[in-house]
């Protein structure tokens, strides 16, 4: 259970003033406690002398009687022991100081063997009287003992006076019984209980008070404290004091303006990482000291299988765990505490080969962080094919566009000289005509190969609107739909939840995806099924057009893509070379997989 500071000072006070009170306590029992016995002794030497002076005067007024040797000691002892015992003053003295005082048990003259001549109560006559305590003992004692005594089981204590008569010792012994001493003290007792709780509940009452007023500007500073911890930052804080409080306050309202700013610096830092880190297409992870992961991004799941988020505060010994070569390669790595630069992975899985750089950071000798850097690099080196093959294309076109300008110049002069032969020899009639207008038709084929050509490589201005793919496709089966039922071709969409619009030129990519659709048609010449499958990854949208065709040879899979490039009669080997350059105008890959006889899907990628 949380205790508030304001319970703990007043309940440290209130303590503080119990200890107080049950110290002055203790002296005032202690000092009670004497005073008490003081009185009771004092009554008892009171009752004593009193009981010694009778005494003496009763056998001052006594005579000798006749026939006793005053010589004789045991005659004058018994002379004395008669007058003594006989005499009622003496008597009802002693019986009045017991009944009087309740702390006197018994009163009573005793000869030197303790025989008892006269007592409170009679049937001790001639009795030996047992000794008890001094009461002096007990004064001696310390409190504690003096409390067991007076609140435990009824003890009695002496008070003895001697009483000398000329050679013949007599004592004076009062019985003082402590069974009543407790009784005088409960008044005494009560009334100091009475002030001291009194004193403790005043003590308490001006404790909380007291805590109260000095504490309540915690309050207000507590909330600002709770409110800096959760990254609020309220409104400063304004406590119209001069004390430590005010000046606490005005160093909490100093110390949230720099939070406010240091959070507001690290949250456009963050967002810059953050927006660093997913367009990375590297995984990288960062370790601590201890091989904990710190920091990752997104890119790590393709290539662990498992998101950046659930990775992050494990050991490296859980994070590649996996049991396969990349986690075994680090694993190994960790264990030996050994960088490499730059080392290659095959894994088999989706990403099938991974460039590895693995560094320890150290500092003064002593290793303050890891880095691991994967990179896909069977993906780069398919980049690195394109992008040498559109260097190549594009060197083609610059040098083939020159070239068509100048071959379809003298093919316009060819025609108007084809024309004009023609027009001379209109007299040879059916003799030369068949010559001339094979001529002729080969001319214009020409000159439209030269055409297509010129289109091919002329720069093309894109007219980009956002676009719904999936509409996009159903408007490409629309149109394909002819050859499907041709070859008997069933076309399917397959919808992986909803897809965001993306920014294309509509004409162009329907074309682009025409061409892959149609190809696809006209590779199932016994039927089949053509299924084009989008998917939404984090960084772009995929289009996945799988036939079950025939499949496409080995060693004619390098030239798919390669402009006048064909296999079927009568293709123009046009159609994929125009949609890998439409693709590639929007920003987009293109690749493809096939197994002969088991059908070849083509795979295009376009960036959200």
């Amino acid at each position: 259970m949380k205790v508030s500071l304001k319970s703990k000072l007043t309940a440290l006070i209130s303590i503080l003033v119990l200890l107080v009170v049950l110290a002055t306590s203790s002296l005032y029992l202690s000092s009670l406690t004497r005073q008490t016995l003081e009185e009771v002794r004092s009554r008892g030497k009171n009752v004593a002398e009193v009981t010694y002076h009778q005494a003496r005067s009763v056998l001052a007024q006594t005579r000798i009687p006749p026939g006793v040797d005053p010589n004789n000691p045991q005659q004058i002892q018994s002379v004395v022991r008669k007058t003594l015992a006989g005499d009622p003053g003496l008597n009802s003295l002693i019986e009045a100081e017991v009944g009087y005082s309740p702390t006197i048990y018994y009163v009573a003259v005793t000869d030197a063997a303790g025989a008892v001549i006269v007592h409170s109560d009679s049937d001790q006559v001639g009795q030996k009287l047992a000794p008890a305590q001094s009461f002096d003992s007990l004064m001696q004692s310390g409190l504690l003992r003096q409390l067991q005594v007076i609140y435990g089981a009824p003890q009695i204590f002496e008070v003895v006076l001697p009483l000398d008569l000329g050679g013949y010792p007599l004592s004076v012994r009062v019985g003082l019984s402590t069974l009543f001493v407790g009784h005088q003290m409960v008044p005494e007792l009560r009334r100091a209980a009475f002030l001291s709780g009194l004193a403790i509940l005043m003590a308490t009452f001006t404790a909380g008070v007291l805590s109260f007023s000095l504490l309540r500007p915690l309050e207000s500073i507590s909330r600002e404290v709770d409110s800096l911890a959760r990254g609020e930052f309220p409104i400063s804080l304004h406590l119209s004091r001069k004390d430590e409080w005010g000046i606490l306050a005005s160093k909490l309202n100093l110390l949230g303006e720099r939070m406010r700013g240091e959070k507001a610096a690290f949250v456009a830092l963050r967002e810059n990482i953050d927006q660093l880190f997913s367009n990375l297409t590297d995984g990288m992870l960062l370790f601590d000291q201890q091989d904990r992961l710190v920091m990752t991004t997104p890119a790590v799941e393709r290539f662990l299988g498992r998101p950046a988020e659930d990775l992050l505060h494990r050991p490296a010994s859980e994070v590649f765990a996996d049991g396969r070569p990349l986690g075994e390669f680090l694993l190994h790595a960790f264990r030996e505490q050994q960088s490499f630069p730059w080392q290659a992975v095959e894994t088999g899985g989706e990403t099938p080969r991974v460039a590895v750089s693995v560094q320890f950071v150290e500092e003064d000798g002593a290793r303050v962080a890891s880095l691991v850097t994967l990179r896909d690099a069977s993906t780069r080196a398919q980049l690195e094919d394109q992008l040498d093959l559109t260097t190549k294309l594009a060197a083609l076109g610059k040098l083939t566009s020159g070239i068509a300008h100048e071959v379809k110049n003298p093919l316009n002069a060819m025609v108007l000289q084809l024309e004009l032969i023609k027009s001379k020899l209109e007299n040879e009639g059916e003799r030369v005509k068949p010559h001339l207008d094979t001529l002729s038709a080969e001319i214009r084929r020409l000159d439209r190969v030269v055409k297509t050509f010129l289109d091919f490589t002329r720069p093309v201005e894109l007219r980009r609107a956002p676009t719904n793919v999936e509409s996009l496709v159903r408007e490409v089966f629309t149109l394909a739909e002819p050859q499907a039922k041709k070859n008997s071709v069933r076309l399917v969409i397959e919808s992986n939840g909803a897809l965001p619009q993306l920014s294309l030129d509509h004409d162009l990519m329907k074309q682009a995806l025409l061409n892959l659709v149609l190809n696809g048609c006209q590779a199932m010449a016994s039927g089949g099924e053509l299924r084009v499958t989008p998917r939404l990854l984090p960084r772009h949208v995929e289009l996945e057009i799988a036939d079950q065709g025939s499949g496409i040879p080995p060693e004619i899979r390098p030239k798919l893509f390669s402009l006048y490039f064909t296999t079927k009669p009568g293709g123009t080997g046009i159609g994929l070379a125009m949609a890998f350059r439409i693709i590639q105008l929007h920003n987009g890959t293109i690749d493809f997989s096939s197994e002969v006889n088991r059908g070849t899907t083509f795979r295009v990628s376009l960036p959200r």
